[in-house]
């Protein structure tokens, strides 16, 4: 009987400890095709690795060129908020990368972001990294850009 109520109640709670929270990482950059095939995949990589370690479920959109703030002409939220409720997650990370020029390559040297919860729209952090002056000097710029995804995801 007491393994029985065990199974029973193992099994109905078993869900409740596999839950994770669902993030759609958004990136937005003014860059050319040239620089986001080059370095783009780094600081998403950066990102989702993270989230990815804490036990989140994280996807992602990138977009290229201007996004405007709001949506559809029948619809009164931004896009990224309908891809995200559409996507079923529970969260927004809104990204967006400021390419410069730095020793001769274009690279994502800054990163704006804003972290939203999708249900509420409220805003839930803020804030902005930029590439670390000891990976310009290295020249590694892969693993830069990574840690700058890495340290917005652990803000």
């Amino acid at each position: 009987m007491i393994k029985r109520l065990f199974l029973f109640v193992l099994i109905f709670f078993l869900p409740f400890l596999l839950f994770a929270e669902t993030i759609l990482l958004y990136t937005i950059t003014e860059a050319s095709a040239d620089d986001l095939e080059q370095f783009g995949d780094f600081i998403e990589s950066g990102v989702m690795n993270e989230f990815f370690d804490a036990g989140h479920i994280i996807f992602n959109a990138a977009v290229s060129g201007f996004v405007p703030e709001v949506g559809l002409d029948h619809y009164k939220e931004p896009a990224y908020m309908q891809l995200a409720k559409a996507g079923g997650a529970s969260f927004l990370l809104k990204v967006e990368l400021v390419y410069s020029e730095v020793k001769g390559k274009s690279l994502p040297a800054y990163a704006g972001f804003q972290f939203i919860e999708v249900a509420t729209g409220n805003l839930i952090k803020e804030g902005s990294v930029s590439i670390d002056k000891k990976w310009i000097d290295e020249g590694d710029f892969e693993n830069g850009i990574t840690a700058m995804g890495r340290s917005m995801a652990s803000y």
